[in-house]
């Protein structure tokens, strides 16, 4: 192992022990909310939209935990009825406990996109862990805190404007699997952000609705823009913002986005998901983590090809850095005709910063092989930027 590896490793290692020293119990919510199998999904949403949460954990028997309906399950399965009972929609969550590691509670919040977890004793819920509890630990880790937002956002963005169709726009958060989206001007400058949320809030109170899908704006009329419904007025971080700055602020005002503007320019969005997964990063494996979301059943006969380029880049992007985790989404859509386009989003966390790259083909093993192709080509001019700024500060050193 070289001398730089070894420090990396050792820095990992210590951050990842001062992380789970931190504990659940010092992190989660006690005073929590459940509702009952018997309860409809138009009560639990309305329990969700008054709480600000995304995952209603399902207790019967002073607490004996069944499960948790989730947001996101909810706008996949738009033609569910908002009289439907809970207990029909439950999903198992991986058991979490007041012991489990900081770190793998994060990781499992990743791959199951759940931004709330319930933590249990003996099966009975005895508290709620949250991405801004989460949040909480960036804030009280010194070296966390220090990093800027330039390491960890994502630069791949889809934005949308005031005249796009509500329609548009919910269809962008499903493809890209987010729930806020930057609204920008003609002349691309930031404005402000609107959210699942904004769109499902103002629908509600339009007229009766008797499905989740229409609550998400899916059958508003074509003419309804982004404009119409309650855009937030955007908070916005520099690039050479801290994550404990940025952190601060998302708990401060409540809110799970920031756009990162330099100048007028929008480079990135960090959001609470980019400072979770940061935490998982830290979690002690033998392996690199790989997870592919947003598969059909149709698509999975690709699943071993598209691994099999995964991991022919990684051993390439291996001998620069160290690949730690990484994370692709595939959104199919019909382009033309019948036939259907993927747009592949992706995640390389190594132990020196995070990537963020995207591609569009009509192929999805190509989409993966273009994908990792630009992965490669940003590690490499990583590591020439590296090179040169050392150079450069020799040279100056020796005037």
């Amino acid at each position: 192992m070289k001398a730089e590896e070894l420090v990396g490793a050792n820095r990992q290692e210590r951050l990842r022990a001062e992380v789970d020293a931190k504990g659940l119990e010092n992190i989660m919510n006690a005073d929590f909310v459940t509702v009952s199998p018997s309860d409809t999904v138009n009560v639990v949403l309305k329990k969700m939209r008054d709480l600000d949460m995304h995952e209603m954990p399902v207790a019967v028997d002073g607490g004996r935990l069944m499960g948790v309906v989730s947001y996101g399950t909810l706008l996949k399965r738009r033609n569910v009825s908002i009289e439907t009972k809970a207990e029909t929609l439950l999903l198992r969550p991986q058991n979490v406990t007041v012991l489990s590691p900081v770190t793998e509670v994060a990781e499992i919040m990743i791959n199951s996109g759940f931004r709330e977890m319930p933590v249990t004793r003996d099966g009975t819920i005895i508290g709620v862990v949250s991405r801004s509890g989460l949040l909480r630990i960036i804030q009280d880790v010194k070296e966390l805190q220090r990093i800027p937002v330039s390491e960890v956002m994502s630069k791949e963005v889809r934005t949308v404007k005031l005249d796009t169709s509500v329609k548009d726009a919910v269809r962008y958060m499903s493809a890209m699997e987010v729930r806020v989206l930057p609204v920008v001007d003609d002349r691309d400058r930031i404005i402000g952000v609107v959210g699942i949320k904004d769109i499902s809030h103002a629908n509600w109170h339009l007229r009766d609705r008797a499905t989740v899908g229409e609550l998400a704006g899916e059958s508003l009329p074509i003419e309804v823009k982004v404009g119409s419904v309650a855009v937030e007025p955007a908070v916005v971080a520099g690039p050479d913002m801290t994550l404990g700055e940025a952190a601060k602020i998302m708990l401060d005002r409540g809110i799970s986005t920031l756009p990162v503007v330099d100048f007028g320019k929008l480079l990135g969005i960090v959001t609470k998901y980019d400072l979770v997964a940061l935490l998982a990063s830290l979690r002690q494996r033998n392996k690199l983590y790989i997870q592919i979301s947003g598969l059909s059943d149709d698509d999975r006969f690709s699943q071993d090809m598209m691994i099999t380029e995964i991991e022919g880049s990684m051993k390439k992007i291996a001998a620069i850095e160290t690949p730690v985790m990484f994370d692709l989404h595939v959104a199919a859509y019909k382009d033309e005709g019948l036939n259907y386009k993927y747009s592949l989003h992706g995640r390389l966390t190594t132990d020196d910063r995070l990537y963020t790259a995207s591609s569009t083909e009509w192929d999805l093993v190509q989409a993966t092989a273009t994908l990792m192709k630009t992965f490669e080509r940003r590690v490499i001019d990583h590591k020439e930027q590296k090179l040169d700024h050392r150079r450069r500060t020799k040279n100056i050193g020796h005037h």
